[in-house]
Protein backbone atom coordinates (compact mmCIF):
# COMPACT_ATOMS: atom_id res chain seq x y z
CA UNK A 1 0.00 0.00 0.00
CA UNK A 2 1.26 3.34 -1.38
CA UNK A 3 0.95 6.26 1.25
CA UNK A 4 1.46 9.74 0.76
CA UNK A 5 1.24 13.11 2.24
CA UNK A 6 -2.51 14.43 3.17
CA UNK A 7 -3.99 16.21 0.70
CA UNK A 8 -4.31 19.40 1.20
CA UNK A 9 -6.56 20.85 -1.73
CA UNK A 10 -9.45 18.67 -0.42
CA UNK A 11 -9.60 21.44 2.95
CA UNK A 12 -13.39 21.99 3.94
CA UNK A 13 -14.45 20.19 0.43
CA UNK A 14 -17.76 18.15 1.18
CA UNK A 15 -18.88 15.03 0.71
CA UNK A 16 -21.74 13.54 -1.82
CA UNK A 17 -23.36 10.58 -2.15
CA UNK A 18 -24.26 9.46 -5.70
CA UNK A 19 -25.13 6.61 -7.07
CA UNK A 20 -23.69 4.09 -4.09
CA UNK A 21 -20.47 5.79 -3.47
CA UNK A 22 -19.64 8.55 -1.19
CA UNK A 23 -16.92 11.04 -2.71
CA UNK A 24 -15.63 14.12 -3.53
CA UNK A 25 -16.65 14.54 -6.68
CA UNK A 26 -15.32 17.51 -8.93
CA UNK A 27 -17.08 20.79 -8.67
CA UNK A 28 -18.22 19.67 -5.06
CA UNK A 29 -16.14 23.20 -3.37
CA UNK A 30 -19.19 24.86 -1.79
CA UNK A 31 -21.99 24.30 0.63
CA UNK A 32 -24.14 24.74 -1.57
CA UNK A 33 -23.12 21.98 -4.10
CA UNK A 34 -22.15 19.82 -0.92
CA UNK A 35 -24.02 16.73 0.36
CA UNK A 36 -26.15 17.22 3.24
CA UNK A 37 -26.20 14.17 5.95
CA UNK A 38 -28.21 14.01 8.98
CA UNK A 39 -27.95 11.21 11.78
CA UNK A 40 -29.81 9.06 14.13
CA UNK A 41 -28.96 6.94 17.42
CA UNK A 42 -28.20 3.50 16.90
CA UNK A 43 -26.77 1.48 20.15
CA UNK A 44 -24.39 4.53 21.26
CA UNK A 45 -23.32 4.82 17.91
CA UNK A 46 -24.59 6.98 14.80
CA UNK A 47 -26.71 6.52 11.82
CA UNK A 48 -25.33 9.12 9.00
CA UNK A 49 -28.11 9.15 6.55
CA UNK A 50 -27.50 11.23 3.14
CA UNK A 51 -30.91 12.86 2.22
CA UNK A 52 -33.53 10.74 3.45
CA UNK A 53 -33.98 7.77 6.20
CA UNK A 54 -34.01 4.81 3.56
CA UNK A 55 -30.08 5.64 2.91
CA UNK A 56 -27.17 5.30 5.10
CA UNK A 57 -23.64 5.76 5.09
CA UNK A 58 -21.64 2.63 5.08
CA UNK A 59 -18.51 1.00 5.13
CA UNK A 60 -18.14 -2.24 2.72
CA UNK A 61 -15.37 -3.83 0.68
CA UNK A 62 -12.78 -6.61 0.77
CA UNK A 63 -9.23 -7.04 1.73
CA UNK A 64 -9.14 -4.72 4.79
CA UNK A 65 -9.74 -1.48 2.60
CA UNK A 66 -13.62 -0.50 2.86
CA UNK A 67 -15.14 2.03 1.03
CA UNK A 68 -17.17 4.76 2.35
CA UNK A 69 -20.73 3.95 0.61
CA UNK A 70 -24.34 5.13 0.60
CA UNK A 71 -26.81 1.62 1.17
CA UNK A 72 -30.45 1.58 0.33
CA UNK A 73 -32.23 0.06 3.39
CA UNK A 74 -29.70 -1.90 4.57
CA UNK A 75 -30.02 -5.22 6.06
CA UNK A 76 -28.27 -8.33 7.10
CA UNK A 77 -30.47 -10.07 4.44
CA UNK A 78 -29.79 -7.71 1.66
CA UNK A 79 -25.91 -7.21 1.62
CA UNK A 80 -23.81 -9.45 -0.22
CA UNK A 81 -22.41 -12.15 2.18
CA UNK A 82 -18.88 -11.95 0.08
CA UNK A 83 -18.41 -8.27 0.81
CA UNK A 84 -17.67 -7.43 4.13
CA UNK A 85 -20.22 -4.12 5.07
CA UNK A 86 -21.37 -2.40 8.33
CA UNK A 87 -23.69 0.50 9.05
CA UNK A 88 -24.67 2.31 11.89
CA UNK A 89 -20.92 2.40 13.34
CA UNK A 90 -20.04 6.13 13.18
CA UNK A 91 -19.08 8.22 16.04
CA UNK A 92 -18.61 12.28 16.18
CA UNK A 93 -15.72 13.70 18.52
CA UNK A 94 -16.24 17.18 20.02
CA UNK A 95 -13.85 18.15 17.55
CA UNK A 96 -16.52 17.20 14.64
CA UNK A 97 -14.60 14.23 13.48
CA UNK A 98 -15.80 11.49 12.39
CA UNK A 99 -14.61 7.81 13.90
CA UNK A 100 -15.36 4.42 13.42
CA UNK A 101 -16.60 2.24 16.48
CA UNK A 102 -17.75 -1.16 15.10
CA UNK A 103 -16.09 -3.37 18.76
CA UNK A 104 -12.85 -3.68 16.56
CA UNK A 105 -9.63 -2.91 17.89
CA UNK A 106 -7.77 -1.53 15.16
CA UNK A 107 -5.63 1.75 16.80
CA UNK A 108 -3.70 2.44 13.08
CA UNK A 109 -6.86 2.20 10.96
CA UNK A 110 -7.20 5.67 9.33
CA UNK A 111 -9.83 7.46 6.79
CA UNK A 112 -8.08 7.69 3.13
CA UNK A 113 -8.55 9.09 0.21
CA UNK A 114 -7.25 7.96 -3.61
CA UNK A 115 -7.87 9.94 -6.84
CA UNK A 116 -9.34 8.37 -9.69
CA UNK A 117 -9.11 8.43 -13.07
CA UNK A 118 -12.59 11.22 -13.77
CA UNK A 119 -11.47 13.38 -11.02
CA UNK A 120 -13.07 11.83 -8.34
CA UNK A 121 -11.92 11.83 -4.50
CA UNK A 122 -13.64 7.96 -3.33
CA UNK A 123 -12.89 7.84 0.89
CA UNK A 124 -12.49 4.57 2.78
CA UNK A 125 -10.94 3.37 5.87
CA UNK A 126 -8.29 0.95 6.25
CA UNK A 127 -5.76 -0.26 9.09
CA UNK A 128 -2.05 0.55 8.06
CA UNK A 129 0.10 -2.15 6.28
CA UNK A 130 -2.94 -4.82 5.75
CA UNK A 131 -3.97 -4.29 2.29
CA UNK A 132 -1.83 -4.18 -0.60
CA UNK A 133 -3.26 -1.25 -2.94
CA UNK A 134 -2.42 -0.73 -6.57
CA UNK A 135 -3.28 3.36 -5.80
CA UNK A 136 -2.16 5.83 -3.57
CA UNK A 137 -3.63 5.99 -0.49
CA UNK A 138 -3.93 9.80 1.46
CA UNK A 139 -4.82 10.01 5.26
CA UNK A 140 -7.37 11.97 5.72
CA UNK A 141 -10.03 13.45 8.48
CA UNK A 142 -13.74 13.91 7.79
CA UNK A 143 -14.92 16.60 10.18
CA UNK A 144 -18.67 16.90 10.62
CA UNK A 145 -20.54 20.56 10.63
CA UNK A 146 -23.57 21.37 11.29
CA UNK A 147 -25.09 23.61 8.88
CA UNK A 148 -28.33 25.74 8.49
CA UNK A 149 -31.42 26.07 5.75
CA UNK A 150 -30.07 28.81 3.06
CA UNK A 151 -32.12 32.35 3.97
CA UNK A 152 -35.43 32.29 2.64
CA UNK A 153 -35.49 28.70 2.90
CA UNK A 154 -37.39 26.56 5.90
Amino acid sequence: MTRSRPVKHLDKLFLIARSGDVAVYPGAGSAEVGGKFFTTSYSGTLSIHPGDDTHQLGLSGPRGLLFLVDLERPSASSIPKDKPTEWSVFQIGPDGGLTVNDNQNIPTRKFVTFLDTDGTYYVGICAAGVTPQRRTLSNITLIATKSSPPTGRT
